[in-house]
């Protein structure tokens, strides 16, 4: 049997191909957690599909939110799973720049990415993509990891 943070999605979106995985808080996938495996799925190999990949996170149920993530912007979302908690955010959390270009806080941006966040009693689960994919498969990536397990 695998353990969570070995577990990948049997179905991610047509096109999407593995392209690289993190351990260990090596990606700001659950904040810079220790316990927890990042996974990135992009369409091609170019810069831009980089920019707004597929990224699936896995990571202890009361592990940090996902990075870029604010709660007063989670949408509840029943996935349809006894059990699991999921949250749907339209939008990321990005860094703003003064006129200097220097940090000056934070916005919320939509447009670019959306992400859902589910956690059970096995653990958290996240998946952010692109916003031109669909919210269903996120939904259908995420259920492909068996959250409720």
């Amino acid at each position: 049997m695998t353990t969570l943070l070995e577990r990948r999605p049997s179905r991610v979106p047509d096109g999407y191909s593995l392209r690289y995985t993190l351990t260990d808080g090596r990606e700001p996938g659950f904040g810079w957690a220790r316990e927890q495996t990042v996974l990135v799925y992009t369409r091609g190999w170019s810069p831009s599909d980089f920019t707004f990949p597929l990224m699936v996170c896995l990571g202890r149920a009361d592990g940090p939110d996902l990075v870029g993530t604010r709660a007063d912007r989670a949408q509840a979302l029943d996935i349809g799973v006894p059990g699991v908690e999921a949250v749907y955010h339209d939008g990321i959390l990005t860094p703003r720049l003064d006129s200097a270009r220097d940090f000056a806080g934070t916005e919320w941006q939509q447009g670019e990415v959306h992400s859902i966040t589910a956690r059970s009693a096995a653990g958290a689960f996240a998946v952010r993509g692109p916003r031109n994919l669909p919210r269903d498969e996120l939904v259908a990536t995420l259920l492909s990891l068996s959250p409720a397990e």
